[in-house]
């Protein structure tokens, strides 16, 4: 086909010069028909009218543009300004007010807290009012430089051009930090960027930059990677006051390999050594609950308050304190046999036993002793103890001596009551706590007294508690640790946990190897703290005590005192051979005053002197009755005679190569009889 044509006929007024010459040529061979015509093309061309109209609508569609984008650019801008100016202003206050310190001491908690914070705000106010000096002062040296360097006037607008200059830099400086927290909402204007942002790398970083579930899982997942531990999934129980809570399902590994990578977890989330506490499930070898506590679970507990006289009942539940997960530490102490261990400074004294002796003393049905071989014991119940304060080995061999014939002659009289197979506390047979501290400096005979009387004690409502650094056989006098109820470790040794909460309890998640004891009274650390096993707790969870202060404490006492407390009960002394201690309430007497007085008259009459010495006068009633005065000593004696009506001892001349020592003369004693 071809154009190679003559048009058949020409219109009229055709421009023959926009017509391409042709003719149509037809081909038999050819499979289609064109039908004749005439092709013309037509240039392209824009009316006048158009072009106008065009050159206008550009115009304004530029200028609209620019107009828009400038519009949109001020608020994106504005947008920046406003979101940096309240994260600046937020962490202004913040800075001002010492926030990031307060954080760093869990809180104002005492007045040493507080007094530290009140210096960091002055010196930071102070900080701030010499950088405002100092940046008007770069101001004005700019206006001087404009003045005399740029020869400009200094009374045109050179004055303003160096404010206006550090209000452009400080609102793009504003601007930019507004845009990077735009960009970050997850993150607070107080923290910082994990310094590893990429999503395909395995690397660990601090548990401190997360603020979401998932970001935490993501942290623990890392950790325990780097550690060579595979995972099935890490999910994000929740969070508290204290830390993290995670639920960990692991992959060809053991529990007990996380429990040997604790330090190292420590170090990945960086949290405190001790921090992460692992939970392992009984039911599900790779199943287990991880802890990461960042803070003290048990700053925000609330003051203990002490109990009316005579209120409570050793049958009842008692709080002793908090559970890390918000439950009560609540504790029947009737049968409970009690071991509290923990090295100096984990807050046995000063935390477990007197808590325990606050809630004792409270109970009508239940009287309490306060043994300690080498130390002041419990000396802030003084009053309310059924004896005064047991201090030395010697002292202790024999009262623990009295407390197992006690034990033994209670088992007649349990049978004789009819009180079933234990002993049943009551106000008139009241239950028997003697308090052991620093148990590993019992003498061998005391400690062996104190194992039987262990043995022995509970089917006879004699209920022993005792204290001591470590639990090892050679501290101990024997391998029992294991056998009170109730075990309690507070910071401790390591080789001490199996012997105290039983074989297996390191790789069950108890740890207080780890926990921290405190340095001084006011670096508390970990003291007061501590893991339990006994009746209804088998989980390694922390457990807080209660922390009652001294003065409540003395005032408590002083109210006991003027209410009574009860005391041994006569069956018991009479079964034990011990009645020679019925005569005195809360005071140990051998003998009722007026026979101590005539026996002491005797003695001196036997010895052929009116006047004696506290000392030679015990040493001379033990040579009269050995069963009575057995162990008398001389400040025994003195209260014995005090309270018998003799008074003190007087000034009684030179005797035995003294000069003019104190002692009793025989008129005085002559005057009672």
């Amino acid at each position: 086909m071809t154009t190679e044509t003559e048009p058949l006929t020409v219109p009229v007024g055709w421009d023959m010069s926009k017509v391409i010459p042709g003719q149509l040529v037809d081909h038999d061979d050819a499979e289609d028909d064109i039908a004749p015509g005439i092709v013309e093309i037509i240039q392209p061309r824009t009316p006048v009218v158009r072009q106008a109209g065009s050159a206008a609508m550009v115009v304004a569609a530029v200028t609209g543009r620019a107009v828009g984008l400038t519009a949109r650019g001020s608020w994106i801008a504005g947008g920046w300004f406003w979101a940096g100016l309240r994260a600046g202003a937020y962490l202004g206050y913040r800075y001002v007010r010492a926030h990031d310190l307060q954080e760093v001491l869990g809180g104002v908690t005492k007045g040493a807290d507080w007094n530290k914070v009140q210096i960091v705000r002055r010196s930071r106010w102070k900080f701030l009012g010499w950088s405002a000096i100092a940046t008007a002062g770069l101001n004005l040296a700019g206006w001087v430089a404009l003045v005399a360097g740029a020869g400009m006037s200094a009374l045109d607008y050179s004055w303003a051009i160096p404010p206006l200059t550090t209000v452009l830099l400080a609102s793009t400086v504003t601007a930019l930090y507004g845009r990077y927290r735009l960009n970050a909402p997850d993150i607070a204007p107080e923290m910082v960027i994990a310094e590893q942002d990429d999503p395909n790398s395995d690397e660990p970083f601090p548990l401190g930059h997360c603020t979401s579930g998932e970001q935490v899982a993501e942290c623990v997942s890392r950790a325990l990677a780097a550690e060579n531990i595979g995972t099935r999934t890490v999910r994000t129980i929740g969070h508290h006051a204290w830390g993290w809570e995670i639920d960990v399902v692991l992959k060809g590994a053991a529990v007990t390999k996380v429990n040997g990578a604790v330090k190292e977890l420590d170090s990945h989330f960086n949290i405190k050594q001790g921090g992460t506490l692992i939970d392992p499930d009984p039911k599900e070898a790779a199943h287990f609950t991880l802890r990461l506590v960042q803070a003290n679970p048990f700053d925000n507990m609330p003051k203990p308050t002490v109990h009316a006289p005579n209120s409570l009942d050793i049958s009842d539940p008692h709080n002793f304190g908090r559970c890390m997960d918000g439950s009560l530490l609540d504790l029947i102490l009737e049968g409970l046999r009690i071991l509290a261990i923990g090295v100096s400074g984990a807050a046995k004294t000063t935390g477990v036993l007197r808590d325990l002796a606050e809630v004792i003393t409270a109970c009508h049905n239940a009287i309490a002793l306060d043994l300690d071989p080498v130390k002041d014991g419990l000396r802030e119940f003084e009053g309310v103890m059924a004896a005064p304060p047991i201090r030395g080995n010697k002292d202790c061999e024999k009262w623990l001596d009295h407390l197992v014939k006690m034990a033994r002659g209670r088992q007649v009289v349990r049978n004789r009551l009819n009180m079933g197979d234990t002993w049943i506390a009551t106000k008139e047979h009241p239950a028997i706590f003697p308090f052991v501290d620093e148990f590993i400096y019992l003498s061998p005979k005391a400690k062996e007294s104190f194992i039987e009387l262990l043995r022995l004690g509970k089917q006879s409502g004699i209920y022993p508690i005792a204290a001591g650094q470590d639990a090892t056989s050679d501290a101990m006098g024997d391998a029992i640790a294991d056998t009170f109820t109730l075990r309690i470790m507070l910071a401790s040794r390591w080789d001490d946990i199996p012997l105290v909460l039983g074989r297996g309890a390191i790789t069950e998640g108890f740890r207080p190897d780890r926990l921290v004891p405190a340095q001084t009274k006011d670096i508390k650390n970990d003291a007061g703290q501590s893991y339990i096993k006994g009746p209804g707790l088998t989980r390694p969870l922390l457990y807080g005590w209660n922390e009652h202060s001294n003065q409540a404490i003395k005032q408590a006492v002083a109210d006991r005192k003027t209410a009574g407390r009860p005391w041994f009960d006569r069956d018991t002394l009479a079964a034990a051979g011990l009645l020679h201690l019925a005569d005195g309430g809360t005071v140990e007497k051998r003998v009722p005053g007026n026979q101590l007085v005539v026996d002491a008259i005797e003695c001196m009459v036997t010895a052929e002197t009116d006047r004696i010495r506290p000392e030679t006068l015990a040493e001379a009633l033990t040579d009269l009755d050995e069963n009575t005065y057995s162990d008398l000593t001389a400040a025994e004696l003195r209260k014995l005679l005090r309270e018998a009506g003799v008074g003190a001892p007087v000034p009684i001349g030179d005797i035995d190569g003294l000069k003019n020592p104190r002692g009793y003369k025989i008129e005085a004693l002559t005057v009672l009889t």
